[in-house]
């Protein structure tokens, strides 16, 4: 899981959110740097923000700082939708109707071909 770790960057950095907010101030409002550096209550990030925060960072730590450096985890894999046929959904909503209304349907073709075969 994707998390924002302005928390951690802070902490790693001898900073605190204090600081941070007045470095920032006029920008971002002190609310939002204290919320960010909750951490585990971010769940939307503003990028106006966020960019604000980099730079004041940035010139806090005299290193330049990326999105790359405020976040921890991977995120979370990719899971497509399964059709009754227990595949994946494809581009075509026929298609797709049939996969649901008939989900043995790749079975039965199979079988189907492997009879073609014999013949």
């Amino acid at each position: 899981m994707l998390r924002f770790s302005l928390d951690q960057y802070l902490r790693d950095h001898g900073l605190t959110a204090y600081r941070l907010v007045k470095e920032t101030e006029g920008k971002v409002a002190r609310g939002s740097i204290f919320a960010m550096a909750r951490g585990d209550s971010v769940k939307r990030i503003d990028l106006e923000n966020l960019n604000h925060v980099m730079a004041a960072l940035s010139a806090l730590t005299g290193e330049r700082v990326s999105p790359a450096d405020l976040f921890t985890g991977e995120p979370d894999p990719v899971s497509l939708r399964q059709s009754a046929a227990d595949v994946a959904y494809t581009d075509d909503e026929e298609t797709n109707d049939v996969l649901d209304d008939h989900p043995d349907i790749l079975e039965r073709l199979k079988a189907h071909r492997e009879r073609r075969e014999q013949l």
